[in-house]
């Protein structure tokens, strides 16, 4: 079913022409020139760090490198890339424009397990910039992908062509505006989602106000990822839902078109005047909806599918939730979870949503996944529940290795080795002490006329929730918890895969139970299912090696299974929350069937002719695409062989915009090993160019690292990069046993003796 489409989407149908500029180009501001003075040594080698020349660029795929393609692997420089950063830099700068071989390594992964090294990275500052840049993409064809946090998990903000990175020094992408007591606040793409809640509580401390209100999506990584990825993504989380994501809680957004147009759809001048200059593309998405909400069947499916968490494909609900009368509003919802592929939103504004200071939760433990899965379709159909997570057999033996979780729940330990036992932690929320309460009393009461068989001692009554901040916090940590130690634990060299799928809660138990299953068929013993119960939603981790072809085969295997398990036996989503990306693009018509994914080729073509922006993400022909491209990982220091890529350390980095981050410093550093290991065993006499480019590189990513730890309080598994780098220090003054005289040694030999 996956590959049927590939021939028909190859024969594409003539899309319209490039869209017109509304806003005028500006000239680039004058530089000031500075009197010139002696650089610093520090100067100096900062200096070097940036001015790098690139290398020639390692075989990718098939074919000869001078026949450039726009599929992965197949973006070579035949001429188009040194013309766009020749005309970038000038625009720019030459400090904007990032294209030597060590920092475009280290901006070629994403928190996914693939690898796409970039030709150039530009760092913008504005709007205007991202205008500016897409013009030069436009003239050479370079295909831009986006990149705010690159904390994405579906391999979707990489790319080998160019990658046009928010940088965020001082107030650039950071301005947010506060309006009505907390109730709607603007903001732009480079403000972190965690950070923006802090602002808006520190709002209402300020202003005295009677709420306290929060941004709807709540994703684990909110306090790392940004809101450019949060919109783009359609992000969500543990509490957040359906109702509170980002597509139901938008206001208004500015976007940025492939033409380089601007539609601010809060400005009505904006709207008038984009209605007139783009009369095409808002006819061809008025008729689509038109065609959508035409067909019946289809709108079935449709509003069937976004019950439940829904990222895979386009967000064509836009097509069935707005007149086509309106095809403004329509833009607005489609570029939600668009992952950059139709357009740039550099500001949006949101509707917050209430967070209620009352809370309590109970960790109740089931004698099988189904009866857990039972009860929360209970919780679901009869009562306003705040959140319901889910835990299996696997999760719960790890939680049972918790003391605190071990001393609050005792009955983990009892659960039958053997079995399928599972747990749910549940949330209750109020905005007073009686609200909470009433809350309580509704979970328990229909639970207790469930018939749902608990292993609890408390068992279905107000006594099993806690509300005291310490202990109900132990659940939460121990949730919190589980992805690091699954991923700390796997073996070297290989990689944590977190998979995000969806169904009706009616069918959780039973696709719990396959999902199980097939896990086992293919042997990966250490998987875990967890996730947000009450939407349907599990995240399946599991560690994975590509070291062979027997371990790719495997791994195509399973997702081969579990996409057919999914999709095809239970109507679910492939992609719950966490982005189509590349990992599942091969598998969007499976899911979606044909109808519905040729209307997702038509959504694309009509914004993005040429497919300039993030092409092969979200759609793509190559049915094998999920499987290509993958990072392979070496070790490197016990230090940091654990770090799983997920970059939450780097808005903790002090040198993230000077150098190097922490993820990024880890990544060159395993590189860097492993090139260094194949030349001692090839017994060379001379290293080879990329060896030497990358230990030149490494030598000031090095001494521009704080080594303060801050990156240890973000990481999920507590790496702390800095201690990498004092050891690292500490052997170049000190020395190995058994290697030359070490630079201190060296050093100390010309100091004069210490007086007597």
């Amino acid at each position: 079913a996956r590959r049927a489409s590939v021939g028909r989407m190859r024969a594409r149908s003539s899309a319209p022409g490039m869209l017109r500029e509304l806003l005028p180009k500006r000239a680039a501001a004058p530089r000031m020139v500075a009197a010139p003075r002696k650089a610093s040594l520090q100067q100096q080698a900062a200096a070097a760090f940036n001015k790098q020349q690139p290398l020639s660029p390692a075989p990718r795929g098939q074919g000869s490198l001078s026949v450039y393609r726009n599929v992965d692997g197949m973006r070579v420089d035949d001429g188009r890339y040194t013309s766009f950063k020749r005309d970038v830099r000038k625009m720019l700068g030459d400090e904007r424009v990032i294209d030597d071989a060590v920092r475009t390594f280290a901006y070629g992964t994403d928190a996914s397990f693939y690898r796409l090294n970039p030709q150039a990275v530009v760092r913008v500052h504005s709007e205007e910039e991202v205008v500016q840049v897409l013009s030069a993409a436009r003239e050479h064809d370079t295909p831009v992908t986006f990149r705010a946090a690159g904390t994405s998990l579906s391999g979707q903000a990489i790319t080998d062509s160019v990658l046009m990175k928010l940088s965020h020094n001082g107030k650039a992408w950071r301005r947010y505006k506060i309006e009505d007591e907390g109730r709607k606040v603007t903001l732009e793409p480079g403000l972190i989602g965690g950070e923006v809640n802090k602002l808006l509580a520190a709002y209402k401390k300020k202003h005295k106000c009677d709420t306290q209100y929060k941004i709807g999506p709540d994703p684990a990584s909110i306090e790392s990822c940004m809101i450019g990825g949060i919109v783009a993504n359609n992000s969500s989380g543990m509490c957040c839902g359906v109702a509170q994501n980002t597509y139901h809680t938008l206001q208004d957004m500015r976007v940025v078109l492939v033409d380089g147009t601007v539609l601010d759809t809060a400005d009505a001048a904006s709207r008038e005047a984009f209605a007139q200059s783009h009369a095409g593309l808002l006819a061809g998405l008025s008729n689509i909806a038109a065609r959508v909400q035409a067909d019946a069947p289809l709108m079935s499916l449709i509003k069937q599918k976004y019950r439940i968490k829904n990222t895979t494909g386009y967000s064509i609900n836009a097509l069935a939730d707005f007149s086509p009368d309106d095809p403004i509003e329509i833009l607005k919802r489609i570029m939600i979870g668009s992952e950059g592929t139709l357009g740039f939103v550099s500001r949006v504004t949101y509707n917050t949503v209430p967070d209620l200071p009352n809370k309590a939760s109970a960790f109740l433990v089931f004698p099988d996944i189904e009866d857990a899965c039972a009860a929360t379709s209970v919780l679901r159909s009869k009562t306003k529940v705040d959140a319901v997570e889910i835990f299996d057999r696997r999760s719960l033996k790890l939680c049972g290795q918790m003391s605190e979780m071990a001393r609050l729940c005792p009955e983990i330990n009892k659960l039958p080795e053997d079995g399928e036992g599972a747990a749910l932690l549940i949330e209750c929320r109020g905005i007073d002490a009686d609200a909470l309460a009433a809350s309580i009393s509704s979970v328990c009461d229909a639970l207790q006329s469930s018939g749902v068989p608990v292993n609890s001692a408390s068992g279905f009554t107000p006594k099993s929730f806690r509300e005291d901040p310490a202990e109900y916090n132990v659940f939460w940590d121990a949730r919190k918890g589980l992805i690091p130690i699954v991923g700390g634990a796997r073996e070297t060299g290989s990689s944590m895969l977190l998979e995000d799928v969806a169904c009706t809660t009616d069918k959780l138990g039973a696709m719990s139970k396959d999902l199980i299953g097939i896990f086992k068929k293919y042997g990966y013993d250490d998987a875990c299912l967890m996730g947000h119960a009450l939407e349907g939603n599990l995240h399946l981790i599991f560690n994975q090696s590509f070291k062979n072809s027997t371990e790719l085969k495997r791994y195509e295997n399973l997702m081969q299974d579990i996409c057919e398990n999914v999709a095809l036996k239970y109507g679910g989503s492939l992609k719950a929350e966490h982005g189509t990306g590349r990992n599942v693009a091969p598998f969007v018509e499976m899911e979606w069937g044909t109808k519905a994914y040729q209307l997702m080729w038509e959504v694309k073509r009509l914004f993005d002719p040429k497919f300039l922006l993030n092409p092969g993400v979200i759609l793509n022909e190559d049915p094998d695409v999920h499987a290509k491209n993958i990072r392979l990982d070496h070790a490197a220091h016990p230090l940091v062989d654990r770090c799983i890529s997920c970059g939450w350390c780097e808005s903790n980095c002090p040198s993230r915009d000077l150098s190097l981050t922490p993820r990024q410093r880890i990544q060159v550093y395993k590189e860097m090993t492993k090139m260094r290991e194949d030349f001692t065993a090839s017994g060379a006499r001379y290293k080879p160019e990329r060896l030497l480019a990358f230990e030149a590189s490494w030598e000031y990513a090095e001494a521009t690292c704080a080594a303060d730890g801050m990156c240890q309080e973000k990481c999920p598994v507590k790496i702390n990069t800095g201690e990498l780098v004092k050891t690292l220090r500490q052997q170049e003054l000190e020395g190995k046993e058994g290697e030359a005289t070490p630079r201190g040694a060296a050093v100390a030999q010309w100091l004069p003796p210490p007086p007597r």
